[in-house]
C-alpha cells in the first residue's frame, strides 16, 4: 500500500509529532511524513533522545506521539521505557520495523532481534499488533485504545513489503570528495600500518570493496561493524587503549553514527590514545536507509572535538588538500580527529561484507591480524 494511506490514518486520529530515527523499511513513510507539510517530523541522534522528546511533546499536548524505528533500535529505548514513560504512565506509539523477520533474507546483525522482538515486547507488557495491508485501519484503531485506557506505549509493527517505496528526498551536499574517494585515500594512508575499524552501512562496505579490488583485504582485515549503529569509536578507544603500543587505529565513522553515542568523544579525550585517528565522514545524511538529514548541518564535529580534549583536529571538504595532507597527520601522535565533508550522492552499490564473511569470522580474522603483526615486530 501507499504510505500517504497509512500517514492519512494517522492524520485521522491526530497522532503527532512523528519521531524518527531511519530504517530501510520505513523509508517510504518517513520520506512521506517529511513531504507533508502538515506534519511535524522530528529527528534525533538516537532512540532513547526520541523517548524523551515523546515524553515532553505529550506532557506539553496530551497528543500521542509516534516513535518510528527499527526493532534493533527498541533495545536504545528500553531505559527511558522502563523508568520514564511505564513508571509516569506517559504513552507514545511505537512503529516498528521487522528486520530479521523470520523466512526473510536480511543482514545477521538483524537475527537475534528478528526472533526476540516479539518476547520482549511481552515481557515489558507493550501490547502490539503486525500491521496488514487489509486490517492496518482496525489494527491502529485497536492499539490507539490500548493507549488511551493504559496511559501506556504500545506498537505497530511493520514488516518488509508493506509499504511502496517513494522516491527518495531530494537532499545535496556539494563538496568536493565523494564518500568512495575519502575511504580510498584513508585506506592508502593507513595500509598495512594501522588496524581499522569501521562503522556499519556503507562505510564498511565501502572499505571491504577498496581492499579488495587492490588484492590487500586479508593483510588488512579491518573490524567491520554490521550492526550496533554509534558504537565504532567506543569499540575503537576500547581497543586502542589496550592495543600493541605505537600502532595506529583509525576508526571509519559517519555522521549519523558518530552522533548517536556523541558522548563516546568525551571518552577519547580522558584517555587520550596517542595511536587513535577518529575519521568522521559527514553527508549530513543517513545513506543506508534513504537519505534523512541528520543533524550534523548543525554540529561543528571540530569544536566538539577540541572540547573533548582531542589532540590534533583537521577538517577538509576537498580532495587534494586532504591527500597532501594525509601522510603528515599519520605520523602525529593523538588522539586526532579528521572531519571529512563528503557528497550524499548515490554511488555505485558495493556488496554485502556479510555474503563473504560471518560476524563471527570478521572478529576472528582481526584478531588473527594483531598476532600476526605482533609476531612479525
Amino acid at each position: 500500500m501507499k504510505a500517504q494511506r497509512l500517514i492519512k490514518e494517522f492524520k485521522k486520529h491526530d497522532i503527532w509529532p512523528f519521531i524518527e530515527v531511519p530504517c530501510s523499511i520505513l523509508e517510504p513513510v518517513i520520506t512521506r511524513l517529511m513531504k507533508d507539510k502538515d506534519c511535524d517530523v522530528l529527528n534525533p541522534a538516537s532512540e532513547a533522545v526520541a523517548v524523551g522528546l515523546a515524553a515532553g511533546s505529550y506532557i506539553a499536548t496530551q497528543k500521542i506521539p509516534a516513535l518510528l524505528i527499527q526493532n534493533s533500535g527498541l533495545c536504545n529505548t528500553l531505559n527511558a521505557l522502563t523508568s520514564l514513560n511505564l513508571t509516569y504512565r506517559i504513552p507514545f506509539l511505537y512503529i516498528i520495523s521487522w528486520r530479521g523477520e523470520p523466512g526473510r533474507d536480511d543482514g545477521p546483525q538483524h537475527a537475534v532481534m528478528g526472533i526476540k522482538m516479539g518476547d520482549l515486547l511481552k515481557l515489558l507488557d507493550i501490547p502490539y499488533i503486525v500491521l496488514t495491508e487489509n486490517g492496518f485501519e482496525r489494527g491502529l484503531q485497536e492499539i490507539l485504545k490500548i493507549i488511551a485506557k493504559s496511559k501506556r506505549p504500545a506498537a505497530l509493527i511493520l514488516k518488509k513489503g508493506l509499504v511502496e517505496e517513494e522516491m527518495p528526498l531530494a537532499l545535496e551536499s556539494n563538496y568536493g570528495i565523494t564518500r568512495s574517494r575519502a575511504v580510498e585515500a584513508i585506506m592508502n594512508a593507513g595500509h598495512n600500518k594501522a588496524y581499522f575499524i569501521t562503522t556499519n552501512g556503507l562505510i564498511s562496505r565501502e572499505l571491504f570493496y577498496q581492499l579488495s579490488k587492490k588484492g590487500i583485504e586479508e593483510i588488512n582485515s579491518p573490524f567491520y561493524m554490521l550492526g550496533s549503529m554509534g558504537h565504532a569509536l567506543a569499540i575503537a578507544l576500547g581497543f586502542a587503549r589496550y592495543a600493541p603500543k605505537n600502532k595506529k587505529v583509525i576508526v571509519l565513522d559517519g555522521d549519523g553514527g558518530c552522533l548517536m553515542h556523541l558522548g563516546s568523544m568525551a571518552s577519547v579525550g580522558k584517555d587520550r590514545p596517542r595511536g587513535l585517528v577518529h575519521v568522521v565522514l559527514d553527508n549530513q545524511s543517513y545513506a543506508s536507509t534513504g537519505g534523512q538529514p541528520t543533524l550534523s548541518k548543525n554540529i561543528d564535529f571540530c569544536k566538539v572535538a577540541e572540547g573533548c580534549n582531542y589532540k590534533n583536529i583537521h577538517s577538509f571538504k576537498d580532495e587534494h588538500k586532504l591527500k597532501r595532507a594525509l601522510p603528515g597527520i599519520m605520523e602525529k601522535p593523538g588522539p586526532t580527529l579528521i572531519h571529512i565533508l563528503i557528497n550524499n550522492i548515490r554511488e555505485e552499490s558495493r556488496p554485502r561484507i556479510s555474503k563473504s564473511y560471518s560476524c563471527e569470522r570478521i572478529k576472528e580474522r582481526f584478531i588473527n591480524l594483531i598476532s600476526q603483526r605482533e609476531g612479525m615486530a
